[in-house]
Order: C-alpha cells, then sequence, then structure tokens
C-alpha cells in the first residue's frame, strides 16, 4: 500500500474528526465515498481506534449530550439517530441509561410542552391538547411521559 494514499485517508479521517467527533461507520463511510479501497480504511479505522480518536462509546454520549443541550429530544428519536450512525444497541442503551441519570425525561417534556402550550392559549382546547400531544410525540418522548404532561397541563 502506497504511504502516501494512507497518509491522505489519515488525513481525510481527521478532517472529518476536527469538524465534530463521529462514529465509526461515519468516517467508514465517507472515507469509501472518497474512493479509497476498503482495505486501507479499515487499516485507518484500526489506527484511530488504538489512538482514541475514534470511539463509537464516546461518540454516542457526546450526540447524547449536544442533543439535550442544543435541541432537546427523547429517547425514541435519540435512539434513532445513533442508530442512524452505525452506533451498535449496547452502545446506544449506556449512553441512554447514562442520560436517564442527568436528565428527567418528563420534566424535559413539560418544560417544553409549557413553552409550547403558551402559542396555543388562543386554540380550542382539544386542539391545543392535541398539538402539545403530536408535538411531544415527533420529539421522541416516550407515551406515558406524554400523557402525563398532557394530563399536568390540562
Amino acid at each position: 500500500m502506497d504511504d502516501k494514499v494512507k497518509a491522505r485517508a489519515r488525513n481525510n479521517a481527521y478532517a472529518l474528526l476536527r469538524q465534530r467527533p463521529r462514529s465509526i461507520y461515519e468516517i467508514r463511510n465517507r472515507l469509501k465515498l472518497k474512493g479509497y479501497k476498503d482495505e486501507l480504511v479499515e487499516d485507518v479505522i484500526v489506527s484511530l481506534k488504538r489512538t482514541g480518536d475514534l470511539d463509537d462509546e464516546r461518540f454516542a454520549r457526546f450526540w447524547v449530550e449536544s442533543r439535550m443541550h442544543m435541541n432537546p429530544a427523547g429517547d425514541i428519536v435519540l435512539k434513532y439517530e445513533l442508530k442512524g450512525k452505525g452506533i451498535s444497541d449496547a452502545v446506544i442503551e449506556a449512553a441512554l441509561t447514562e442520560k436517564a441519570a442527568k436528565y428527567d425525561e418528563y420534566e424535559l417534556a413539560l418544560s417544553m410542552a409549557r413553552d409550547r402550550f403558551e402559542r396555543l392559549k388562543k386554540l380550542d382546547r382539544r386542539k391545543a391538547t392535541k398539538r402539545i400531544y403530536d408535538f411531544l410525540l415527533r420529539r421522541g418522548f416516550k407515551y406515558d411521559n406524554i400523557r402525563r404532561v398532557v394530563e399536568n397541563l390540562i
């Protein structure tokens, strides 16, 4: 294998990682899109894992934490997003368990619903309730938490 090509592939991977942390799956796909051979891609991934620059557990924690700060979502949406980034079920469960220790999903849903409810006060009560319910459902909150939030608001 040509050392220049290997160095270029590694530099491409580092450029992607400088933008934001990434999963192994994302790096693999991006390098393949750039036309690197599978053998070279796997070689780069192994070396990035060895140096600690590529770690799916750390990536999953980062993703969940940044989502909770920027654009909070429930476990259902977070699980779907992490799955799409090639994260294994065990790693996803660990990240969501860690999130559950830091954030109360019910409280989060309630505060988001309150903000939304203020804008819907002019609407008919049933319509407002339906919109709150749909809003929280789209955000990936669990059904029992949504029901409790809606009952609390009404």
